[in-house]
């Protein structure tokens, strides 16, 4: 719970208008082909994905049976071709975990030089038991968060509203 609220509100704080060379359509772009190649990968009978995967399970005192799966994913190098192994650059993590009842889901997108430029997270407001969920789309450029879109659901995760949409926010 600290760590979301911390990667938020820190994300929050350093909401500026940024002239971007990438966009919004080009991460959105990224983001599918990526995920696209990586349910390709996970079919194919051939050479295998090349994946870390985490998985943490441990029992908490006072919540219960806490687990946290975290994959990375990452892409080759291709400026050595004839390089035996190619250097590595992460180019996207997903990691799920729940906190005593509820669970949270979150991915991190990366472009070819390692640079973190997407963010998602789907959680469940802590503070209330009545079905309320929050999607967050962070979209960054060298560091900076260009756009950031906010929506709940009160069904449970059936619909989601629109709650904020722009480049700045008050913190």
């Amino acid at each position: 719970m600290k760590r979301i609220t911390l990667t938020i509100g820190l994300l929050c704080c350093m909401m500026l208008s940024v002239n971007a060379q990438t966009t919004v359509e080009s991460i959105r772009e990224r983001y599918n082909g990526i995920k696209s190649t990586l349910a390709d990968m996970m079919q194919e009978d051939g050479i295998p994905a090349e994946y870390c995967q985490l998985r943490l399970k441990q029992n908490l005192p006072a919540t219960g049976p806490h687990f946290e799966d975290v994959l990375l994913y990452w892409g080759d190098d291709e400026d050595d071709e004839y390089a035996i192994y190619p250097n590595h650059h992460i180019c996207y993590a997903q990691t799920k975990y729940n906190f005593a009842a509820r669970e949270f889901y979150e991915e991190y997108l990366y472009d070819d030089k390692g640079n973190l430029i997407f963010i998602y997270a789907h959680n469940p407001d802590i503070g209330f038991d009545d079905g309320l969920i929050y999607d967050f789309r962070f979209y960054l450029n060298k560091g900076k968060v260009m756009n950031v879109i906010v929506k709940w659901s009160t069904d449970g995760g059936k619909t989601f509203k629109d709650v904020y949409t722009g480049k700045t926010a008050k913190c």
